[in-house]
């Protein structure tokens, strides 16, 4: 690494990292503020509400990082101006596209940290925190976290499960209760029928308790006597504990994957439904890249807070910062309505900002 670049970054370094810290205090004061009366009727231990926090914290990411991103960079272009240190620099034949290649470079390894941070962690964490807030308080906090009368359908499979309740922990190994389940033929007759008391998810596959299994002819007549088995082992299912848990998750509990599995294994959904999901999906995708639009659009502004003053460019590119958000906020909006496709919907903001950050760069030159 040059020495100019690693100096270039270290000035964005230490004002990032004071402005992701105090935002991110700010945002669990925020939310301990909320919670904090639930948290002591509850008497959870300071360590479970420090864990609940750890996996909240990288859910508040994609706003925290772009912005904390923004005004670090606004700062550092300012105190570069302010010592006429990249005045020095441009008289010495650096470019403007020299300058700016470290911020560049950081800004994509942060997107694509977002991108990897939104789709491995968050969508765990999100459901994670919830299911951890509806425990607080309740007289029966062991079942907050089943999921009651779930009922699933494999198109692909021909199978349909009923189930009693569904505890998408790993520590239950899934387990299931009051399971029903239908398999049926391609012309659609059932081919059995089975119950089972208790189900779990070991070694790769299902496991079913107390099952009792009814075959049917063509013309769904019962075929033969009921079969009985204390355990019942079934590596012929196909679905997954992820199946399940995808199933109960809200849409902003779901990772780009984990939708496009949901939509994969419901054929049958509407077009409306489809349409909403494939914004979100689009969504999930195009957000990450903020991180490099606003080192786009922040280095405009930073050259201008080093030559006039900081207060000017901090606030015209806060301004340019929010207009992003109340853009993919009306593009989302309009999206899920089925004004706009979900495409366009998704990355819209994204390009017309990213349009704008070039074209004040080339102004800048």
């Amino acid at each position: 690494m040059k020495l100019l670049t690693r100096y270039l970054l270290s000035q964005l370094r230490r004002p990032w990292l004071y402005v992701m810290a105090g935002f991110s205090l700010i945002a669990i004061l925020v939310d301990l503020f909320d919670h904090f009366v639930d948290f002591m009727e509850a008497g959870t231990p300071p360590q479970q509400i420090l864990l609940y926090y750890l996996v909240l914290l990288p859910t508040y990411m994609p706003y925290l990082l772009p912005i904390s991103l923004l005004l670090a960079l606004l700062y550092a272009l300012w105190q570069l101006g302010k010592n006429a240190e990249l005045t020095a620099m441009r008289a010495c034949g650096l470019s403007l596209t020299q300058l700016i290649t470290p911020y560049l470079l950081t800004g994509t390894l942060a997107a694509f940290l977002l991108l990897a941070i939104n789709e491995g962690f968050n969508p765990w964490a999100t459901h994670w925190t919830r299911q951890f807030q509806s425990m607080q308080g309740s007289a029966h906090a062991s079942r907050a976290y089943l999921a009651v009368n779930l009922a699933y359908k494999n198109v692909i499979g021909r199978r349909i499960w009923r189930i009693g309740t569904f505890d998408p922990r790993p520590t239950t190994s899934y387990e299931m209760r009051q399971v029903h389940l239908t398999q049926q033929r391609p012309d659609g007759s059932d081919e059995f029928q089975m119950d089972a008391s208790r189900a779990r998810w070991l070694d790769g596959h299902w496991w079913f308790e107390n099952a009792e299994t009814l075959y049917y002819t063509t013309n769904n007549a019962p075929h033969g006597a009921v079969e009985k088995n204390p355990n019942l082992e079934m590596p012929m299912l196909s679905e997954i504990p992820r199946d399940f848990i995808n199933e109960i998750k809200d849409s902003e509990e779901r990772s780009a994957a984990e939708i496009l599995r949901f939509i994969s294994t419901h054929p049958d959904i509407s077009d409306d439904a489809r349409k909403r999901l494939m914004v979100d999906f689009h969504y999930r995708l195009a957000a990450p890249w903020l991180c490099i639009i606003v080192i786009l659009v922040g280095v405009p502004f930073g050259l201008h807070t080093g030559r006039r003053g900081m207060g000017m460019g901090i606030l015209l590119a806060l301004l340019t910062f929010f207009a992003y958000y109340i853009m993919m906020g009306l593009c989302l909006a309009y999206g899920k309505a089925g004004t706009l496709s979900p495409v366009v919907a998704g990355w819209l903001p994204s390009g017309i900002f990213l349009v704008l950050g070039l074209g004040m760069l080339w102004h800048n030159r």
